[in-house]
């Protein structure tokens, strides 16, 4: 060597990063998974919806045979507890009507008499309610104290 400085390697058929294939491939693929996860928590918000069981009565005609969630207070006493591996008969209200509801599944441990649930299934006219879901609402354990007199 003379002294002189190295000469750099000429860049032959050296492309741009961000065409690199395999960055833009894994670059469509987080673009996918993020729209993904975007479009699953809106129908998590809109299947949340429901009707209360007055409203299912007055479109019975309209919804027979189709899936619907239900919502509603458990009718004290009405709840019958099957043996192992038989149904839960039960009723809900929304305070002015009542509908009859039949649960296979695992019933939730908060599922009792006055407790609001959530029922989800395939709703026939004029005939129980069969629910494959069961939804129940947490008691507030932030409820206002009630004064007390000293």
């Amino acid at each position: 060597m003379t002294g002189g400085v190295a000469a750099e390697p000429a860049a032959v058929g050296r492309r741009a990063p961000w065409l690199n294939t395999k960055i833009l491939v894994a670059g469509v693929v987080l673009a996918l998974a993020v729209g993904f996860l975007i479009y699953n928590s809106m129908q998590g918000t809109a299947a949340s919806y429901f009707v209360t069981v007055g409203e299912l009565q007055a479109q019975a005609d309209k919804v027979d045979g189709t899936r619907v969630r239900v919502g509603g207070d458990v009718v004290p006493g009405s709840i019958q507890m099957g043996g192992p591996g038989q149904p839960i008969r039960f009723q809900v209200t929304d305070g002015t009507h009542t509908m009859d509801v039949v649960y296979t599944e695992v019933v939730p441990d908060i599922f009792s008499d006055h407790v609001q649930v959530v029922v989800e299934g395939t709703f026939h006219k004029g005939q129980e309610f069969q629910a494959d879901t069961l939804l129940t609402k947490c008691p507030s354990r932030f409820e206002a104290a009630q004064p007390t007199d000293s």
